[in-house]
């Protein structure tokens, strides 16, 4: 079965190798979420014998009939059982040195020699310890013989990921609403279980039991069954109670650990969810509450046109599909060393093709940027060469030679303040011609003043004469005082002379610059 919608956005296929068949998710991004676009449940034609990598070839063709030509963006999921996981302390922070040293720090712990596994980890939000980290290693004979399978089917995967990060993606996307919770899927030779707490996973486990050993003779209910038939039932429980134990144990020793945290609720996913009344008879085992993982409650329009029916069974293809849309700390991968994706290596080549055309575009456009400010620079220069010369003519128009204006004025200036200094018209030590003419702007045409002799100082000067009245030199010492060229006029005398009408004065004044 297939769905087949029409959805614009960015698009992610998951994949789930499972024991009884191929399960197949793509996950679409729309203005409304995220929604499952396509999906499909292929069984083998026999699940309780080995599957043949060419039946799994004919279900690939089936899903993806045009290969890697159509640009798939594909996760695939790698069976928990084949996974070694263990909780490690990372010596850095930054996660790109963490994944050169992860080999070195996990060798101690593995069964392999290190050479011989791919490693990758993942570290969760709330950790107490910044470099406490989750690591999970692959053998490589599994990779290999997974991508085999997939290259020759003409796929190219981004990544390769754990089941159980797959499931905890699932969990964290549906929007659970307790903070500790555990999930078990349920599949047919085996039952993966994960621990979360908030936003961080916290524990990992692949319990040997398989969901087979669960299922009802056919015909058979759980829910209200009879007297008679209650034999039936009895052939479930040991199954049951065998994954109670162990889930028991598990727990007793997460809630024990000082940064365990105490299991609000425990989901049940996987084909096994839809056996009936399964989750309230392994509640009254276990003596926890237990519920079957919604998938209808969840804030996106995730599986609105999936029947119920195959909902848990395509859980892990959903949870890897959700890979994309994870933290960069959360994106496991095992596609890396001799397993690293062509795909993704061509992505980063083209990248970097990219990233260097702009850089070549980038240069070429800042070299043009300075090219046309060194231009629009030149022509301000020569315009204002020009207005400088056209100055310089109007102000010496008898030159007849022009070779550097600039330079020309300055020594004009020079020969004419030299001529001016030489009457004493403009020194800044104030000139006698400069004094007389201060002198003669001040008095008055009226009155009668005559100067009889003057005095020249470096800081004052000293004027002698005669004037007609004290009420004339009072006056001309007024208006020497407003005088700029002084800063204070001092009457030195002021007398009456033998001669009638006559008053002889000297005024001493400080200069003032």
């Amino acid at each position: 079965m297939e769905l087949k919608g029409r959805y614009v956005g960015l698009r992610t296929w998951g994949l789930d190798f499972g024991s009884t068949g191929i399960k197949a998710v793509e996950l679409a991004r729309t203005w409304q979420g995220y929604r499952v676009t396509n999906y499909g449940f292929y069984p083998y034609s026999n699940a309780e014998k080995e599957r043949t990598s060419g039946e799994k070839l004919q279900i690939l063709g089936k899903i993806f009939p045009g290969g890697s030509k159509e640009g798939k963006n594909v996760i695939v999921s790698l069976p928990s059982q084949r996974m070694m996981v263990h909780q490690i302390s990372l010596p850095f922070r930054e996660r790109k040195k963490n994944q050169q040293v992860i080999k070195f720090e996990l060798e101690p712990l593995l069964p392999f020699p290190v050479d011989q596994v791919i490693i990758d980890f993942y570290t969760g939000q709330d950790s107490p310890h910044a470099n406490s980290a989750m690591a999970f290693a692959a053998r490589k004979g599994d990779l290999q013989e997974q991508i085999s399978i997939l290259e020759e089917a003409g796929l190219d995967p981004e990544s390769l990921v754990p089941e159980a990060m797959a499931l905890f993606w699932l969990v964290q996307n549906l929007g659970q609403k307790i903070s500790s919770g555990a999930l078990l899927d349920m599949g047919h030779e085996k039952t993966t279980m994960v621990v979360w707490h908030d936003a961080t996973l916290k524990l990992v486990r692949s319990i040997p039991v398989a969901g087979r050993a669960m299922r009802l003779p056919a015909g058979q209910r759980l829910r209200n069954i009879s007297p008679a038939d209650q034999g039936t039932k009895e052939t479930m429980l040991p199954a049951l109670n065998r994954l109670a134990d162990e889930v028991r144990r598990t727990m007793m020793a997460y809630e024990s650990n000082p940064d365990g945290r105490l299991v609000e609720k425990i989901y049940i996913t996987g084909g096994s969810a839809a056996l009936p009344g399964i989750e309230k008879i392994f509640g009254e085992i276990i003596r926890r509450p237990v519920a079957i993982l919604s998938m209808e409650e969840s804030p996106q329009p995730l599986l609105k046109d999936v029947p119920g029916e195959y909902r848990h069974i395509l859980a892990v293809a959903l949870g890897t599909a959700f890979w994309g849309s994870t933290r960069e700390e959360e994106r496991i991968n095992f596609r890396q060393e001799e397993f690293a994706s062509t795909k993704k290596a061509k992505k980063a080549k083209n990248r970097m093709t990219l990233l260097l055309s702009y850089g070549i575009l980038l240069a070429i456009l800042g070299i043009a940027a300075f090219a046309v400010d060194f231009y629009l620079k030149e022509r301000r220069y020569q315009d204002l060469k020009g207005e400088i010369r056209k100055e310089f003519l109007r102000a010496q128009p008898g030159v007849k030679k022009v070779v550097n204006e600039i330079q020309q004025m300055k020594n004009l200036l020079r020969e004419e303040k030299a001529r001016v200094n030489a009457l004493g018209g403009l020194s800044k030590s104030t000139s006698p011609l400069e004094i007389i003419r201060e002198f003669s702007t001040v008095i008055d045409p009226g009155w009668k003043v005559r100067i009889t002799d003057l005095v020249v100082e470096p800081e004052a000067v000293e004027v002698t004469g005669e004037a007609d009245s004290f009420e004339t030199v009072n006056r001309l010492k007024a208006r020497l005082d407003k005088s700029p060229l002084y800063k204070e006029v001092q009457l030195k005398t002021a007398r009456a002379s033998t001669l009638e009408n006559v008053v002889e004065f000297k005024l001493q004044m400080k200069r003032g610059i």
